[in-house]
């Protein structure tokens, strides 16, 4: 009997593991699973472990697949599925396709794409970004990834590559960036920029617990809870951070007048926290009249966007 959804694989790449799930064509999350990664991982090695667990979800769940979507940190060639730069955490992966083995074991269509890109065709298909036919988007977490949504498609440029609002400059004489310039976005608003700053202005002003002292460690998410507590190094940091957001995004609103500007990634979770003083903040960058009318969200698919946004892009690229 003909199955009546239509079903798809997203895998999520991160620097340990790869989080596959099984999707259907209304971003419904049908099963997951997870393959450890290491640094002495082979290629072969790493390909044929997600073959085994993509074969094992379609058994259990007695589903065919239509494509495959891949979502992994750096650079990618869309049309070979080759990742060309941007792969230090995966560092197997560099120069090498995403997509030729598992096409090859599968003889189905498989596509490969930048994670904040995914990260974006998932909200664009499933998420906040549904109703909307333009926006711009970042990813907060380890580092700071970013994609644009124009005339309902993610915007890729002329070679694939657009998108790296992380590193936009927000000071030529700031921290030194991992892409190698200086004073990159990423510098002031990942999640280890927020645990620097709030430590800091903690050491400045000798208050306040400054690291594991026999308690929890300063992660993000702790500076956050710190700031709901009343903390006043916590509370700047968190402001200063929604400011360096609000920068950004008030410069892609000039350039680009989208309908929303969304946060996503594993710091998205602040919700209001971080939400609040973004929107109090963006007026201060960006002109009046393409301001107007602009929402600010934060990212609906959360921790399942990687999977959702992999699998998206093979909607997109089908268009379906």
């Amino acid at each position: 009997m003909k199955q009546s959804n239509r079903f798809f694989c997203g895998i999520d790449f991160g620097g340990t593991a790869a989080k596959i799930g099984i999707v259907d064509e209304k971003g419904n999350l049908t099963a997951t699973e997870r393959v450890e990664i290491s640094a002495g991982d082979g290629y072969d090695d790493i390909f044929g472990e997600v073959a085994k667990k993509i074969r094992s979800l379609c058994g259990k769940l007695g589903v065919s697949l239509e494509a495959i979507g891949i979502g992994s940190p750096g650079f990618i060639d869309r049309s070979e599925g080759r990742v060309l730069q941007g792969s230090e955490n995966l560092p197997v992966f560099k120069n090498r396709s995403l997509v030729k083995n598992l096409s090859d074991d599968f003889a189905l269509p498989v596509f490969a794409d930048n994670d904040a890109n995914c990260a974006a065709a998932g909200e664009l298909k499933f998420g906040v970004g549904a109703g909307y036919e333009s926006f711009v988007m970042i990813t907060l977490g380890a580092g700071v990834g970013g994609a644009l949504v124009l005339e309902g498609r993610v915007f890729r440029g002329t070679r694939g590559l657009a998108g790296e609002i992380g590193h936009i400059c927000l000071d030529p004489q700031g921290p030194f960036c991992t892409c190698g310039s200086r004073g990159c976005f990423e510098q002031y608003a990942s999640a280890s920029a927020i645990e620097r700053s709030y430590l800091e202005k903690c050491g400045k002003r000798a208050t306040g617990p400054v690291g594991p002292t026999g308690a929890e460690p300063v992660t993000a998410e702790v500076v956050f809870q710190r700031a709901r507590e009343g903390d006043g190094c916590a509370i700047e940091a968190v402001r200063e951070t929604a400011q360096h957001i609000a920068r950004v995004f008030g410069n892609l609103v000039n350039v680009f007048n989208p309908e929303a500007c969304i946060i996503g990634g594993g710091i998205s979770a602040a919700g209001e926290e971080l939400l609040e003083p973004v929107t109090q903040y963006i007026a201060d960058f960006a002109w009046p009249l393409p301001l107007s009318g602009v929402k600010i969200h934060t990212a609906a698919l959360q921790n399942e966007a990687g999977i959702l946004g992999a699998a998206a892009q093979c909607l997109e690229r089908l268009d379906l």
